[in-house]
C-alpha cells in the first residue's frame, strides 16, 4: 500500500502501463463516480494529487502524469469498483490514448451545454 486514509487506498497496478502505475481506490464499493458523495470524490482528487507529485519526486521515470477513471462499460471499465489511475508518463512508454477528436461548433457546444445545464439543475 502507498497511502491510506478513512476514505481510500493508493496501491500499485497489478498490471501496470508503466512503472508505478497507482491505483486510487475508495474503501467503500461504489461503482461509479455519480456514486461517490462529495467527501470521498474530494479525497480520491486529495490522494492523486499528493501520489503525482511523490512519483515526480521518486526517482522513476515520470515527465508527466496522466489521471484516468473509466466510469461505466461503454467508457472501458472492466472493474466495476471506482478507481482512479495515477499512471507516471514519459516520452516513448507505450501508452496510446486514441481518439477520432472531432471539432464542433460553438452553437453545437453551446446545445450541448444547456442539455448538461439541465441535468445538473435538477
Amino acid at each position: 500500500m502507498i497511502h491510506a486514509d478513512d476514505s481510500v487506498v493508493a496501491i500499485l497496478d497489478h498490471k501496470p502501463a508503466t512503472v508505478g502505475h497507482v491505483l486510487v481506490i475508495p474503501r467503500v464499493h461504489m461503482a461509479g463516480l455519480a456514486d461517490a458523495d462529495d467527501a470521498v470524490g474530494t479525497a480520491i482528487w486529495r490522494a492523486a494529487r499528493r501520489v503525482s507529485a511523490a512519483l515526480r519526486a521518486s526517482g522513476l521515470r515520470c515527465d508527466g502524469v496522466r489521471l484516468s477513471l473509466a466510469d461505466g462499460e461503454a467508457a472501458g471499465q472492466d472493474v466495476f469498483h471506482l478507481h482512479l489511475h495515477v499512471l507516471p508518463r514519459y516520452p516513448g512508454d507505450g501508452v496510446v490514448v486514441a481518439a477520432d477528436w472531432k471539432k464542433r461548433s460553438r452553437d453545437l457546444l453551446d446545445q450541448d451545454a444547456a442539455l448538461i445545464r439541465a441535468a445538473l439543475a435538477r
